[in-house]
């Protein structure tokens, strides 16, 4: 069976951007997480060693969002590259980083990017 564990709208103030004024004022960013990985169809999830560690996954995206990039791209590389070396038996990673109000000829609203492995 697959299981599907999501962290959603984890919301981080933070300082991604190439523009000099993002980089001193920072702004408003939302990831979700989502990992899937493929277990057998008898397991239980009884205690904390059947599932994924929620805490551990949030440090991971939180060390990753505290390291100023000029690229939410990157960023979400590196959320990414850090999972899968601590959990290398998912099948898949996604990783979706929201960043409001982007600098730049904007009038308004978000932009975000996906990355999956």
């Amino acid at each position: 069976m697959k299981v599907q564990t999501c962290l959603e709208n984890l919301e981080f103030f933070a300082y991604h951007g190439m523009y000099d004024f993002e980089k001193v004022n920072g702004g408003k960013f939302k990831v979700d997480v989502f990992l899937t990985e493929n277990v057998l169809d008898s397991k239980t999830f009884e205690s904390i060693s059947d599932v994924l560690d929620y805490e551990k996954v949030y440090s991971i995206v939180k060390t990753e969002m505290e390291k100023p990039r000029d690229f939410i791209e990157t960023v979400a590389q590196s959320i990414i590259n850090q999972l899968k070396n601590d959990y290398n038996h998912l099948e898949n990673i996604s990783v979706k980083i929201t960043k409001y109000n982007p600098a730049g000829k904007f009038d308004g609203g978000n932009a975000s990017v996906v990355l999956s492995v």
